[in-house]
């Protein structure tokens, strides 16, 4: 900025300095008046290094006089357009620098910050106009940020007061699906009842895990862990025999155990439902130390559209479908331990058909 303002004053100069050049050789040959002539043409002792007055012999040029006045001429114009350039630089452009580095320091979310008016030019109105926007948005993203604790706070305490009547709803529930005197329409509404509290159990417990990370108190609990006998335990407690795995024996990370069964649950659950057989786990130590685990299933593949938002909190993929079996935030909550760890998981379509889920977690 400073370069262009003092290069534009220079030009400017320049091109004055040249009109007035054709302007003096245009009016020397008119007869001026003594005083407008030392205004345009020059005081006499620069006139008389050229010019020989009546009577006298025309004086003799010295060597190289025009280089060394048109350098003398030269320097000091340039001097004197420097000069202005940064007299008017100062009180115009340190405004605005203050005033973008201040909009920087906004956009990486310090809003408290605020630029000091000087003056009363339009300069100081716009600091003063942005201080006002940066005071209203503090405010109201303050304002946002205490409805969103408030909402987490109350999904919270509602899923912690919903789990004391569900424990007894889940007794209930199992004693009458099990009662032999129940049969037709008795015995399935029970099974009905049954597996609506089973997936309102659930529910409940992912929005409390999802109400740990929004409250910043999950913590991971680390410890040498082998990934065979992990994935394995994980699929031999929920039933899953016929989920295929490739990892090697001895393989371990340091990790979460109970953080690590629920991601690998939540993306073997979900490649079981909107999957196709077989589905397949697979895990590897890259080559720069880190832990990666794949998921695959050999169904239809995951919607281009849908990818992106996978990882959504109650995102579905298909809009037809009102409900499912899960809790709609199973692979959120897998993302958030995956981040936890200091990983993440990647979605996509394998090559040879079926969705992939990849786990990158510090080994």
């Amino acid at each position: 900025m400073r370069t262009r303002l003092v290069t534009a004053f220079i030009v400017v100069a320049l091109l004055s300095a040249l009109a007035a050049t054709w302007f003096h050789t245009l009016i020397e040959s008119y007869r001026l008046p003594a005083w407008l002539a030392e205004v345009v043409l020059g005081p006499h002792w620069l006139r008389n290094l050229r010019y020989s007055l009546p009577g006298q012999p025309p004086p003799r040029l010295v060597p190289h006089t025009a280089p060394v006045f048109f350098a003398l001429e030269a320097g000091l114009l340039l001097a004197m357009i420097t000069t202005v350039a940064i007299a008017v630089y100062r009180p115009v452009v340190l405004p605005v620098r203050r005033l973008a580095q201040a909009a920087q320091r906004m956009s990486g979310g310090d809003l408290s910050v605020r630029v000091e008016p000087q003056g009363r030019d339009e300069l100081a109105q716009l600091v003063t106009t942005f201080n006002t926007m940066a005071s209203a948005l503090e405010s109201k993203v303050g304002e946002l940020e205490q409805m969103e604790a408030r909402a987490r706070q109350f999904a919270g305490d509602v899923s912690h007061e919903l789990r004391t009547p569900l424990t007894a709803m889940t007794a209930v529930a199992g004693i009458l699906h099990e009662h032999p005197d129940l049969t037709g329409d008795a015995a399935t509404a029970a099974r009905l009842v049954q597996r609506e509290v089973q997936h309102l159990n659930r529910l409940v417990e992912d929005l409390i895990e999802i109400s740990r990370f929004d409250a910043g108190t999950a913590q991971l609990v680390i410890d040498e862990t082998d990934i065979a006998n992990a994935v394995g335990q994980c699929l031999r407690a929920r039933g899953w025999s016929d989920v295929g795995t490739d990892v090697p024996a001895g393989l371990t990370a340091r990790l979460d155990r109970r953080r690590f069964d629920v991601i690998i649950a939540n993306l073997v659950g979900n490649a079981l439902r909107h999957g196709g057989p077989p589905v397949t786990v697979k895990a590897r130590i890259q080559p720069g130390g880190q832990l990666l685990v794949e998921v695959r299933d050999h169904g239809d593949g995951l919607p281009p559209a849908a990818i992106p938002h996978l990882f959504d909190r109650f995102y579905k993929a298909d809009t037809a479908r009102t409900r499912s079996e899960g809790s709609g935030l199973g692979l959120a909550i897998a993302g958030e331990n995956a981040r936890l760890h200091g990983g993440l998981i990647h979605a996509g379509n394998h090559p040879d058909g079926g969705a992939v889920f990849t786990v990158t977690l510090p080994a």
